[in-house]
């Protein structure tokens, strides 16, 4: 810390305050950044093509193999361009061509590693991570975003691919946590964005990926054919894991010959490897998806495509703004015989549409509540919604078929229709509208859980 003494004297108290003034505003950003620069995540093992560092401060600069990688730093990639960077606690960061990374946080004490805290950006292109000894000793505190999705670690090999409307992720090793950014997962935060949203994939599930589409808040496990790796190759010999060994091989020797041609081979590639317990058991599909497919306003970033809901999918309701529809499960549902599930509401989407103004307002849901008796196969529902001014009742009973849909009874006050599953049906989600007051209409999708 920069320390200054302030002598004032006589008639030029005045004059010798605001010098002093000036060399302490003078003084501390650069006290500032020195200690920012202070947090060093890694350092540049190799380079192909021309890439750039652009410094927390704004200083561009080409990437060179034996740099440091600073807290703070953006990394840029040209199209012919990687960038590989051992990490400090020994794991390994890869930067694929025409991408865009960003150091967020990155604080590692090999003397307490439980005590990390590190977060990446990718804003566009291809990275992959392996997880090193911070990242496995302070999983709750690692952190991968995109623009549009969190991305936690179970102690991990995995490879993230940024575009503008899609976010998609590969497993090479143990696990990761995706979630949707927005309705409590915040981009600042630290460690996985867990909730009923949220969807796991391991390494065990070699033909998938986790998929989050813009303006959806549910990620999906889709086919690896559209994995990071098509879109951005790895260069020749970049590291793969290949089973439980004891150290992650990036000697400087080996990763030096990275790329290189044919009349100069290579020598074998290292091994990057990830010491980790057996993961557990593929998790089962949420019980489905729900989405706006109707704007409410110009430029809304909210809105999807009905068609992009229902691929793969069954529908189960549609209305004037949203659409539902269920996954398809591995594992067959088997309703209770009985008993009463209480749900609570996790997620709520909602609109009020003045039909005399053609105005459209999103909605806020308040005093939610949900409640299934699966021995006489009915449910009962209901909640407050507002927008603005304009308040409504949302409620209505109804009748639960043995696949686990929902339907309001004829005459009720809303329009309920849903499903109920997951397991041991924890999971439900349905779709509600109503029109009162003569002029208003409520719509909505809600997600709960018990």
């Amino acid at each position: 810390m920069v320390g200054l003494r302030v002598i004032l004297s006589g008639m030029n108290t005045s004059l010798h305050l605001v010098t002093c003034l000036s060399v302490l505003a003078a003084a501390l950003p650069l006290a500032a950044a020195a200690q920012a620069a202070s947090y060093v995540g890694g350092e540049v093992m190799f380079v192909s093509g021309q890439a750039q560092r652009i410094s927390a401060g704004g200083a561009p600069g080409p990437v060179a193999k034996g740099m440091q990688l600073l807290e703070g730093d953006r990394i840029k990639t040209q199209a012919d361009s990687h960038v590989y960077v051992r990490l400090r606690d020994g794991g390994l960061l890869v930067v694929r061509p025409a991408s865009e990374l960003n150091v967020d946080l990155w604080r590692f004490d090999p003397a307490q590693p439980k005590a990390s805290r590190i977060r990446y950006t990718l804003d566009n292109g291809v990275a992959r991570h392996v997880s090193g000894e911070a990242a496995k000793a302070a999983r709750e505190n690692f952190r991968f975003n995109t623009p549009m999705a969190a991305i936690g670690v179970r102690g991990t090999d995995f490879t993230v691919l940024a575009d503008p409307g899609v976010t998609r992720v590969s497993v090479q090793s143990g696990g990761v946590v995706v979630n949707s950014l927005g309705h409590g997962c915040r981009a600042e935060g630290l460690g996985p964005c867990e909730g009923v949203s949220a969807v796991e994939l391991y390494a065990t599930a070699k033909d998938k990926l986790v998929q989050v589409r813009l303006g959806e808040r549910q990620p999906e496990l889709i086919d690896a054919a559209q994995s990071p790796d098509r879109a951005r190759p790895a260069v020749a010999g970049e590291p793969v894991a290949q089973g439980p060994m004891n150290e992650l091989d990036l000697s400087e020797s080996r990763v030096t010959d990275l790329g290189q041609t044919e009349d100069q081979p290579a020598p074998p590639p290292p091994v990057v490897v990830v010491v980790e317990p057996p993961p557990p058991a593929k998790p089962d599909l949420p019980v489905g998806v729900w989405g706006r497919w109707a704007a409410i306003a110009k430029d809304d970033a909210g809105v999807v495509k009905a068609q992009d809901v229902l691929d793969g999918r069954s529908m189960v309701a549609i209305n004037r703004f949203y659409v539902l529809a269920a996954n398809k499960s591995s594992t067959p549902l088997e309703m209770p015989g009985a008993g009463v599930g209480n749900f609570s509401l996790t997620a709520h989407d909602g609109v009020i549409h003045d039909r005399v103004t053609g105005s459209k307002l999103a909605s806020t849901a308040s005093n939610a509540a949900l409640k299934i008796d699966f021995g006489s196969r009915r449910f009962e529902t209901s909640m407050n919604v507002k927008a603005g001014d304009i308040t409504a009742s949302i409620g209505a009973k109804g009748a639960v078929d043995a696949d686990g849909r929902f339907a309001s009874d004829p005459f009720a006050p809303s329009s309920i229709k849903g499903l109920v599953g997951g397991k041991q049906a924890s999971e439900a989600m349905y779709l509600y509208q109503r029109s009162f007051n003569g002029r208003f209409e409520a719509s909505g999708a809600t997600s709960w859980a018990k």
